[in-house]
């Protein structure tokens, strides 16, 4: 009786603590592994982007348009 009080209750707390701490160790990794696969997909998303800003500077500077609006109509689209 004496043993289960002083010896057995606690250690099953500790066990259950134990186990609670490794879940929540366990979600933190995983949602910082998320956070930065996301991250690493934005920063693609965004090098993408901004070669297909370039790639339109490069067609319509190789037109002769006058119009500023014409001239960058394209990014417009693009944003849009």
């Amino acid at each position: 009786m004496l043993v289960d009080i002083l010896i057995k209750n606690p250690d099953e707390c500790v066990k259950a603590l134990t186990k609670q701490m490794d879940l929540q160790s366990e979600l933190k990794r995983q949602h910082q592994a998320a956070f930065v696969y996301r991250l690493k997909r934005f920063a693609a998303s965004k090098v993408g982007l901004s070669s297909a800003f370039i790639a339109g500077v490069a067609i319509q500077s190789g037109k002769s348009e006058t119009s500023l609006l014409r001239k960058y109509g394209w990014l417009l689209r693009l944003i849009g």
